[in-house]
């Protein structure tokens, strides 16, 4: 957890070591990063304002390196600043006050979804590894290659690739694939949905702008295809 609130730190520690979990605490966006190189960590929580720096920055920072869960907990409010969090690879926002039960409640959802996926979340008699178009999806590292490049991708880009590849050519609605891949209510909804897969074509994608793979069923959802015209 990085916050430089100590006092809210401290409480927030105290609830989760009740309810079983192991949490260390910094107040520095630069203690945040050392620890996070020295330590294995199943999930992160940051505030945006950090004295040294912002969560964002630190967001952005630990996605380059790392895949799991990041939940963002603060007293900014404004939408921009979720959708903000949530391209940077951020997979949940959590506004301040907040309610104890709800926040362990996200922690434990966060958790739950990433070791589903790291323990055989395919569907029954799927392959560990997915070829659609140029992709090599591979679920044993949680990885993706394009043309024998690995994408590095986050958990939850890992997850919405995956889910989409095992119905390659089928269009899922927008809802059906929150549901899914999600799995619990975020304040984004299935908005967080869009923000992953613009965040997911900027990397498996040859122009973005103009998607081959990863198309948008208008009005209804989403479709991973081959790429062939």
């Amino acid at each position: 957890m990085v916050d430089d609130d100590r006092f809210l730190l401290r409480a927030i520690e105290k609830l989760l070591i009740a309810e079983g979990f192991q949490c260390r605490s910094v107040t520095t966006l630069r203690e945040a990063e050392k620890d996070a190189s020295a330590a294995g960590f199943d999930l992160a929580v940051l505030d945006v304002g950090l004295p040294d720096g912002d969560g964002f920055t630190l967001c952005r920072r630990l996605r380059q390196q790392f895949t799991m869960p990041i939940l963002f907990l603060t007293a900014r409010s404004d939408n921009s600043d979720k959708v903000i969090g949530l391209e940077l690879g951020a997979d949940d926002y959590l506004t301040k006050p907040f309610e104890p039960r709800e926040f362990v409640a996200r922690v434990r959802a966060l958790l739950r979804r990433a070791g589903e996926y790291n323990n055989h979340f395919e569907l029954p008699g799927t392959p560990p590894k997915l070829h659609v178009g140029n992709l090599l999806i591979d679920s044993a590292i949680r990885d993706a290659f394009k043309i024998n490049e690995p994408l590095h991708l986050t958990d939850r880009e890992f997850a919405l690739l995956f889910y989409l590849a095992r119905r390659s050519e089928q269009a899922i609605s927008t809802e059906q694939i929150f549901r899914d891949v999600w799995g619990f209510d975020a304040d984004t909804g299935p908005g967080a949905v869009a923000i992953t897969v613009y965040r997911l074509r900027k990397k498996i994608e040859a122009h973005p702008e103009h998607p081959r793979l990863l198309v948008t069923v208008r009005g209804y959802g989403y479709r991973l295809t081959s790429g062939d015209v």
